[in-house]
């Protein structure tokens, strides 16, 4: 019987980067396949993935992938930056269906394929949240136990918050924070929907943490977030 599980084929030649990104997308409960080479990838489009994330270090994988972007799959353009590349982190829409990163972390990549799962309906542009660089300190109270963490990335529904010790996917959380502009601290029920484990950080160049999506927004604290993140967060 054919997979109903949504498919991400991932096309990079650094392989630990590759590994760890693998292994918390199935985490995620997608289905993750590795070609690594161009023709690879054309065999990987006879049955189309919903995704492609392609590095630009696989010979012809710049041009495939510009000419793979369609409706039914969107492509996720990774460079690999020079030694001296200029201190950029983002996203720019290259073509309705095309997204490229520049120095990018995992917290980034997934949060990014995230958003592209949530807004695939055929016929429709990506849609991405804006997202503000943290480093805004939190308090996390998991199971009754509270520990110091960073907020690394947030958008106006969660938040990657690095942790020594990320709880696992599915655990409820409370997230006290504060944001510059606002008096009274947020306290914040949040749902952990994926981790980067301590042993998977120094391959991905990434803290150790979770993604988190905030499960009890007032309308107050939705609108608040919702302009901090429009006005300050990378586009």
């Amino acid at each position: 019987m054919e997979s109903t599980r949504k498919k991400i084929a991932v096309a990079d030649p650094r392989i630990p980067e590759r590994t760890v990104l693998v292994s918390i997308l199935s985490r995620l409960g997608y289905e993750v396949t590795t070609p690594e080479t161009a023709p690879e990838i054309k065999l990987e489009l006879r049955n189309p993935p919903n995704m492609i994330i392609v590095n630009t270090a696989i010979e012809g994988g710049g041009d495939l992938a510009i000419n793979t972007g369609s409706s039914e799959t969107r492509v996720l353009l990774l460079d690999s930056p020079p030694e001296q590349a200029p201190d950029i982190a983002g996203f720019f829409d290259i073509t309705e269906h095309i997204i490229r990163g520049i120095n990018v972390s995992v917290p980034e990549v997934v949060m990014l394929v995230n958003d592209f799962m949530a807004s695939h309906p055929t016929g429709k542009a990506i849609k991405r949240q804006p997202r503000v660089a943290g480093g805004f300190g939190t308090e996390v109270t998991c199971c009754g136990e509270a520990s110091s963490g960073v907020i690394f990335n947030l958008s106006a529904t969660g938040a990657f918050i690095e942790l020594t010790s990320p709880p696992v996917r599915g655990q409820e959380i409370i997230c006290d924070f504060n944001l510059p502009g606002r008096e009274d601290h947020f306290h914040l029920a949040a749902k952990v929907t994926w981790s980067v484990l301590p042993e998977e950080s120094a391959a991905m160049r990434s803290p150790p943490g979770c993604g988190v999506y905030f499960t009890d927004l007032s309308p107050e604290d939705k609108d608040f977030l919702e302009e901090f993140v429009t006005r300050k967060g990378r586009m």
